[in-house]
């Protein structure tokens, strides 16, 4: 059996997890959510579902990880008081959601790199409107040689570094890539702020309008906070099993969620500037991204050089998520089986890829395939997304807060800090979250998302 890795320090870990739960769902997801939700009523209802539902997860994830030192399944066989056979169930179930999730989340990653791709060549600099782009886009999602090459090419990338481990592969990659993500960002939020008309989309999304607020609106700020933070799936927990005993959990819990806050509304403000300046509407759905943006950019001067950026930043925030799922389907199944992590690797590279290409086929060869209403790839979100992560974060928090017990959950927390004490106050308040606030709010999202409650 290999030895166990550790983070070289806490800022390693920090950006790595910071780079899990920065991912498609800050920059494709959250953008066209707030779009269609009415824009800053909706940021400020996601904004308090972070920290009471987001962030109470997070933190319990860790905390898992790094009592245990080892990935979902082992760790809550080994921490389980009782019914240990269930929770070895549930800690399956974290690395179906992961294995499912990877299969055609590489599909919408893999768009991302082909934009580059498309972009760096010049033909997204060409379209007149909206609807252009959008058959543009057609035409390339239903191009099978064009929709599997990349999909390879992108969970190839992911492989080739966790294939290297935790310090050599994962932390380092991250070191690297997250400050290149943060100046990509921060260039494309400076260019949409120098637009003309760009202050209609800072009052879009600073100047709140509670008219447009529904309860469907806060179900689903409950439902991005939660996801957004790649909670549920036992990511945050196998990142956190590679901590040492002297990380401060509680201040890397905190760092990371306002990391993945802070990356969001720049997003949003990077997008909307753009969208409101060239006289796009914002509620552009799902397709925003791929349908909208590219005519944006099109309208403007030196627009291929910024959608080039654009499809980078994206492709970076896509890597940093592929590879933390990766890492914990591959750190399961060597505490599982004891396997080698190179050889585990490549079996499960080989395996989702296989998974993903019916996804990667659904919008041509395979469009007419339906599971229920679905797609093929709007059947594997469905189930990931809407049933298996809820379900997990629900499981997390009732593991922490009653399989555990309190002064053994309490131990754990402030085993970071120096004196061993820390705030009390603030832990009392994140345990009661967790233990009574969380679950039901958790409840509420998965009833809404199969439909039981609207």
């Amino acid at each position: 059996m290999e030895k166990r890795e550790h983070w070289g320090n806490s800022l390693g870990f920090i950006l790595a997890a910071s780079g899990s739960a920065v991912g498609l769902g800050n920059i494709w997801k959250f953008p066209y959510i707030t779009g269609e939700n009415g824009g800053a009523a909706f940021i400020i209802i996601y904004l308090i579902c972070i920290l009471i539902i987001g962030l109470p997860v997070l933190i319990a994830e860790i905390l898992l990880g790094r009592k245990a030192q080892k990935g979902p399944v082992s760790a809550l066989r080994s921490l389980a008081q009782k019914n240990k056979t269930l929770w070895v169930v549930i800690g399956s179930v974290f690395f179906l959601t992961g294995f499912i999730i990877l299969s055609y989340y590489n599909v919408i990653a893999g768009w991302s790199i082909g934009y580059v791709v498309e972009a760096l060549q010049g033909n997204l600099g060409t379209f007149s409107n909206a609807a252009e782009a959008s058959q543009f886009n057609a035409t390339l999602i239903s191009n099978p040689s064009w929709v599997i090459l990349w999909q390879f090419a992108f969970i190839a990338l992911g492989a080739f570094i966790v294939y290297f481990g935790v310090r050599k592969g994962i932390e380092r990659i991250a070191k690297f890539l997250m400050p290149i993500f943060f100046i990509i960002l921060i260039l494309l939020v400076i260019w949409g702020l120098s637009l003309d008309g760009s202050e209609k989309g800072l009052s879009f999304l600073f100047k709140p309008d509670w008219s447009t607020v529904r309860f469907g609106t806060v179900l689903m700020a409950l439902g991005h906070a939660f996801f957004t933070l790649s909670v549920g799936m036992g990511v945050i927990l196998t990142y956190g099993s590679y901590l040492n005993k002297k990380d401060n959990i509680f201040f890397s819990g905190i760092m990371i969620a306002l990391l993945d806050t802070f990356i969001a509304l720049l997003a949003g403000l990077a997008i909307f500037t753009a969208v409101f300046a060239m006289g796009f509407d914002p509620a552009g759905g799902p397709g925003l991204v791929f349908n909208v943006l590219p005519a944006v950019f099109s309208q403007m001067p030196g627009g291929s050089i910024f959608a080039s950026l654009f499809f980078l930043l994206l492709s970076i925030a896509a890597l940093t998520s592929t590879i933390s799922i990766l890492e914990m389907l591959v750190s399961t199944l060597m505490d599982e089986f004891k396997m080698n992590r190179h050889t585990v690797v490549i079996l499960l590279s080989i395996s989702i890829f296989i998974l993903g290409i019916p996804s990667a086929l659904s919008f041509g060869e395979l469009e007419g395939v339906r599971i229920f209403g679905l797609s093929l790839f709007d059947s594997m979100d469905y189930l990931s997304a809407n049933i298996l992560m809820p379900l997990g974060g629900l499981f997390i928090a009732l593991f922490v807060g009653w399989n555990l017990k309190r002064e053994e959950v309490m131990g754990e927390l402030f085993s970071g800090f120096r004196d061993g004490s820390g705030n009390r106050k603030l832990a009392n308040s994140w345990y009661f979250l967790l233990k009574y606030i969380a679950p039901i709010l958790i409840i509420l999202v998965f009833l809404s998302s199969i439909g039981i409650i609207q």
